[in-house]
């Protein structure tokens, strides 16, 4: 009877420390994942080879394209900068209306404003790591405490296999 206990429980444990290990390999999955978009997006311009080549994250670039559009068509009192690009054309076409002339200064806009954003949206990728590495830390506790008590058990186990062996005395 006492067998089976220690063998329910250490097979409980030995699952439950396979499972911890595997949700830590998950968040250093999340945590790369993260890395990369993050670099990808750190110039404020994203390609179709950078998401082709990392199609986990391509909700994340969905999410971020549709944002930095929003972004820049948003007026500047609202959280935006389309206040200030809207000015900043008018000045353009006030000064010089040629279409080479309009064309760099609307290139030369979207990289700073795609720039800006990305700046703001690397914030919330700080908040996701954050909350990543809150979740490590504590998969990291239970996984020491599983552990420790699988060891525990183990031991109990190897002792009561001990004590219940019967000890050969020898011939007398």
């Amino acid at each position: 009877m006492g067998y089976a206990l220690f063998a329910n429980r250490k097979i409980f444990y030995t699952n439950l420390v396979f499972t911890l290990q595997q949700q830590l390999d998950n968040i250093a999955q999340q945590r790369m994942s993260l890395i990369n978009f993050s670099g990808n997006i750190s110039d404020g311009v994203v390609t179709v080879e950078e998401m082709a080549s990392d199609a986990a994250n391509y909700n994340n670039y969905a999410e971020y394209l549709a944002g930095a559009d929003a972004y820049a068509h948003t007026a500047d009192s609202e959280g935006g900068a389309g206040t200030t690009v809207g000015d900043i054309g008018s000045m353009a076409a006030n000064k010089n209306n040629s279409e080479e002339y309009l064309a760099s200064i609307a290139e030369m806009l979207n990289k700073s404003v795609n720039e800006a954003y990305s700046k703001q949206y690397q914030k919330k990728l700080e908040a996701l790591e954050n909350e990543l590495d809150m979740k490590q830390k504590s998969i990291e506790t239970k996984l020491t405490a599983a552990e420790k008590q699988l060891e525990a058990i183990q031991e109990a186990e190897g002792k009561a296999i001990e004590e219940a062996t019967p000890k050969y005395s020898g011939l007398s």
